[in-house]
């Protein structure tokens, strides 16, 4: 199990009280005790950046040791007047096992991961790799979650077991609770006379994925909080415990803790799930990894449809332009259709209006040079760099370099 600790604070940021061993989850003693503010801690002694983030939500550090822990911080609820903030501590410890069929740390299966985030939270995943923990997955619609959680059963001791993924969304209430659990034969009219087994038990020995978990019905969640606690469920219409071996990934783009404050999720099994929380950033906050995954798609749907469809130059600059307000999903969909209709066009939508040819057309090399100015200044104000500027459009810093001073001297001279 993964070790943790937690640090109760109040409003002034002043430890109230410490659950947990602090000395374990660090690797190293911290003169940690109440009413000592949050940052006259010698926190430089055990970690590479310094004091904890008191931002809400989920940071991740690296140990002077060399391992990693993530530092989870939340409001706590009104219920209390001497605690007002809260940091749950754990110890992130597994290894990396690059040679022995684990994926390297930077890739996520054939798909590449270019950002910094991205990176961080595969270098996260390999370290989790040969423990038990929950881990929920976070992120609007797109993002990659699906991926992500079957991209951790591979790299996990868990591997060769079964990986049951469950749709929460998808399944009607009234069949949730027997499809998770299973029932008892005669548990209820029209169920099979011999009962039937439920994904939970399916998943036994390997990975159940929850996707949509903040559709889970409220009635239901006691029982998989059960699961999760004690490693226990019991069949609809049955008496008898069976115990299970599962390990649990669950996914959601809505905002689980303020469903805790609306009393639509239970906070208990918030908690439950809320070990290891990876937050995955939309495609426009990670736009280095556009390309990459459209030449991806490229390859893969050039395979499927026995199609030599490739990305112009052009193709590629409205790519980056673009918002991606569906994300990866929206990609892959468009990258689809692309070669599908063997068309470089991005399609007709709010997001991608169509190209409309102009009454007079311009010659080619003033269009391509006009193009080429509005990229390259476009990515240099964007990225703030020539050298980031080159690495997403994909030529030499030396050329960027060149040519920003080039166009921006134009613009300057313009009347």
């Amino acid at each position: 199990m993964l070790e943790y600790a937690v640090i109760f604070m109040n409003k002034e940021h002043q430890i109230v009280r410490i659950d947990g061993d602090m000395e374990k989850v660090l690797g190293s003693s911290l003169s940690l005790q109440t009413g000592v503010h949050l940052y006259q801690i010698d926190w430089d002694r055990v970690l590479e950046d310094g004091a904890p983030s008191l931002a809400k939500g989920t940071h991740v550090s690296r140990l002077r040791s060399g391992d990693w822990v993530s530092f989870f911080t939340l409001d706590f609820p009104e219920t209390s007047k001497k605690i007002s903030y809260f940091i749950i501590i754990t110890r992130l410890t597994a290894g990396f096992q690059g040679e022995d069929g684990m994926l390297a740390p930077g890739t996520l299966g054939q798909i590449p991961a270019k950002s910094e985030s991205m990176k961080k939270i595969i270098d996260i995943i390999h370290r989790i790799s040969e423990v038990d923990s929950t881990v929920l997955l976070l992120g609007e619609t797109g993002v990659g979650k699906t991926r992500l959680a079957r991209y951790i059963h591979e790299v996990s001791s868990r591997s060769k077991q079964p990986f049951i993924t469950v749709n929460c969304g998808a399944i009607p209430d009234s069949l949730i609770e027997s499809e998770l659990f299973g029932y008892e034969p005669g548990a209820f009219t029209g169920g099979r006379s011999k009962g039937k087994k439920g994904l939970i038990e399916s998943a036994d020995g390997g990975i159940l994925f929850l996707d949509e978990i903040a559709e889970l019905p409220f009635s239901v969640q006691s029982k998989l909080l059960e699961v999760l606690q004690e490693h226990t469920f019991r069949k609809v219409g049955g008496t008898k415990s069976i115990k299970v071996d599962i390990r649990i990934i669950a996914a959601t783009n809505k905002d689980l803790q303020q469903m805790v404050l609306d009393k639509t999720f239970r906070e208990d099994l918030y908690y439950r799930l809320h070990v290891v929380p990876l937050t995955i950033p939309p495609l426009r906050e990670r736009r280095e990894e556009i390309i990459p995954l459209a030449e991806h798609f490229v390859q893969k749907f050039n395979k499927q449809y026995g199609r030599q469809f490739s990305l112009s130059s052009q193709a590629k600059a409205r790519l980056l332009e673009d918002p991606w307000r569906g994300n990866i999903r929206e990609l892959e969909n468009t990258i689809e259709r692309m070669v599908v209709t063997q068309s470089e066009e991005l399609g007709q939508s709010e997001d991608h209006p169509p190209f409309e040819a102009a009454e007079q057309l311009p010659p080619l090399k003033e269009a391509k040079r006009k193009l080429e100015k509005d990229l390259i200044l476009r990515a240099y104000e964007r990225y703030g760099t020539t050298y980031k500027a080159a690495e997403v459009l994909q030529v030499d810093q030396s050329t960027i370099a060149k040519k920003v001073k080039q166009y921006r001297e134009e613009e300057r001279l313009k009347p």
